[in-house]
């Protein structure tokens, strides 16, 4: 049987990020460039169209191509985006989301069911072309796929920065192996393109 592995990293932090704000499609730059120091280089980097992903990419992997797939984009909050949750928690919609986000959608945004379906849809698309890949993706996004390939509760699973989360399985979808290792970055300021 043919090996699958697949790394998923969380893009840097955000000034939305850092403030607790809700950010799925706004395209806010990553606070600041850094280094990382990890054990491999690929060829390609999968990852959401979006700066902070493309961004934190360049930072990470300088010499990989980087493709970008809005798919892979982190749910869109719609009414909520770029809010925080002291700006809406007295907002009876925001505190039905809260209750239920798998049955309540943010208004004007996107439902959990259709995020999800997105989400895997490019996730299995990409990773069914080759045996090992890695994604510079968003934390909802790596929760996701955690949560479906180790099949547990979406809130069960964390996404959290500077950290490589590498799956692998054989055959179908079972999850054989997860791995959860520090990225360890230099944080000396430099400029990004």
């Amino acid at each position: 049987m043919v090996r699958t592995i697949v790394h998923l990293i969380r893009h840097e932090l955000t000034e939305a990020n850092i403030e607790r704000r809700y950010i799925g499609w706004t395209d806010q730059a990553i606070r600041q460039a850094v280094q990382a120091t990890l054990s491999f280089q690929p060829t390609m980097v999968y990852g959401s169209d979006l700066k902070r992903c493309q961004q934190t990419a360049a930072c990470y992997f300088p010499n990989s191509s980087f493709i970008a797939d809005e798919r892979l984009r982190e749910l869109h909050f719609g009414d909520f985006e770029m809010k925080t949750y002291e700006d809406l928690q007295h907002d009876t919609l925001y505190r039905a989301w809260i209750d239920e986000p798998f049955q309540v959608t943010p208004p004007n945004g996107e439902s959990f069911d259709v995020f999800k379906a997105r989400v895997l849809h490019a996730f299995e698309d990409i990773v069914s072309k080759q045996k090992e890949c890695t994604f510079v993706i968003h934390g909802g996004v790596i929760k996701m796929i955690l949560a479906t390939y180790l099949q547990q509760g979406f809130h069960d699973v964390h996404a959290k920065h500077r950290t490589l989360y590498t799956l692998s399985w054989e055959g179908e979808k079972s999850c054989i192996s997860l791995s959860e290792e520090p990225i360890m970055v230099n944080e000396n300021t430099f400029t990004i393109e």
